[in-house]
């Protein structure tokens, strides 16, 4: 959305065959100027102040009518290749159906938007309210762009994932030589990762998750300083512009589309390179004595000292924005092209483990597993 940069907006009129400018107030949400949708953190009922903002202060006392508004998602998800889903229904509620703008001011006194219950939500599913202003008292204008905003409802889940320090590792050894992992389109490599410490080893890599010399995610390598991040393979390395921290969570986006090679990290563009002409994207190769792994690789190992949860693997490029709203979760049941999916928090009946894909491309431990209790996602700071 582009944003409001001036407190009036400029509308040509045309009048006969001369052009005039014409200046009009307006109102809309505050802090949608930028961006219509904004995040709600919630894991149980919450509430979250809206305001309306006006370009110009009032003489009088000014009522700006409001609603909840399902009908205007599906057209922004449509907009936005985002798949979010109405709310429950009596799962919220507006602490009033208007705002109202007081004499001298140009802000509106708050209205809450309340999340009253989660009894009805569903894991893996990303919910979304629009909330829209439909008219003032005295006829002022309404900016078309910011007259609905959409809450992005983020529930904030409490898991256990796996403590890696101490040199130990998953290695997925059905995905080996598996020729339904050859000659992929693109991939996508994700993962949710806390670093304890980084890498004491001579070539400074600590491996995240990924296969050597065709695509590994690590933090650190001879090229690069040990708290980077590095995406490498076939021919390509790409390095963060970033120096990361110890003891705090970040979501690790790797994506190769053939073309392209991108790496995010909480959202945020890395950097990214060219990566066309290259091998075939494979994620059954092996090499260096091992195939995929989670935090490890090659044959010397370059273990990972940190947590790790909602590790994934895809046969396709995802969306920076899909990648985001589902860091915490994907209903494996309805991902597309889901390679193996990893959440870090449950073995198997055998010790392996768990992949949530379907797909059995289950992990063996090199040693012991290690629990982490009460982990949140997403971090909100």
């Amino acid at each position: 959305m582009k944003k409001i940069f001036s407190i009036a907006v400029a509308v040509l009129a045309l009048a006969g065959c001369q052009k005039s400018l014409e200046y009009r107030d307006v109102l809309y949400f505050t802090g949608t100027e930028d961006d219509p949708a904004v995040s709600m953190y919630v894991d149980g009922p919450a509430s979250k102040n809206l305001t309306v903002s006006s370009s110009k202060v009032y003489d009088e006392d000014v009522n700006i009518a409001v609603m909840v508004d399902p009908s205007a998602l599906e057209a922004f998800n449509a907009a936005n290749g985002t798949s979010y889903q109405m709310l429950p229904e009596g799962s919220y509620q507006l602490s009033d159906n208007h705002f109202t703008i007081y004499a001298g001011t140009s802000v509106s006194a708050p209205v809450a938007f309340s999340i009253v219950s989660m009894d009805d939500f569903e894991e893996g599913v990303l919910y979304c309210a629009p909330v829209r202003l439909l008219a003032a008292a005295d006829g002022s204008n309404i900016l078309y762009p910011s007259q609905t905003i959409f809450l992005v409802i983020n529930s904030i889940i409490t898991t256990r994932c796996v403590n890696l320090a101490g040199s130990n590792w998953y290695n997925m050894e059905t995905m080996v030589n598996n020729s339904d992992l050859a000659n992929l389109p693109a991939v996508t490599l994700e993962a949710r990762v806390y670093m304890n410490g980084w890498s004491n080893l001579s070539h400074k890599i600590a491996s995240v998750v990924g296969i050597e010399e065709h695509m590994i995610v690590r933090f650190g390598d001879v090229s690069c300083d040990r708290d980077q991040l590095q995406v490498a393979g076939r021919g390509v390395s790409l390095t963060s512009t970033d120096h990361f921290s110890l003891g705090r969570w970040y979501h690790i986006v790797a994506i190769d589309d053939g073309s392209k090679l991108r790496l995010y990290v909480d959202g945020k563009l890395e950097g990214e390179v060219d990566s066309s002409g290259k091998a075939a994207l494979n994620l059954g190769a092996n090499a260096e004595g091992g195939g995929f792994r989670i935090g490890a690789s090659a044959g010397d190992n370059r273990p990972l000292n940190g947590y790790i949860s909602e590790v994934r693997a895809w046969k396709r490029a995802l969306s920076i924005v899909e990648a985001e709203n589902n860091q915490c979760y994907v209903n494996p049941e309805t991902a597309q092209d889901l390679v193996g999916y990893w959440r870090m928090d449950q073995l198997d009946e055998n010790g392996k483990l768990v992949d949530l894909s379907g797909n059995g491309y289950v992990g063996t431990p090199r040693g012991g597993t290690n629990w982490v209790d009460g982990i949140k996602c997403p971090v909100v700071e």
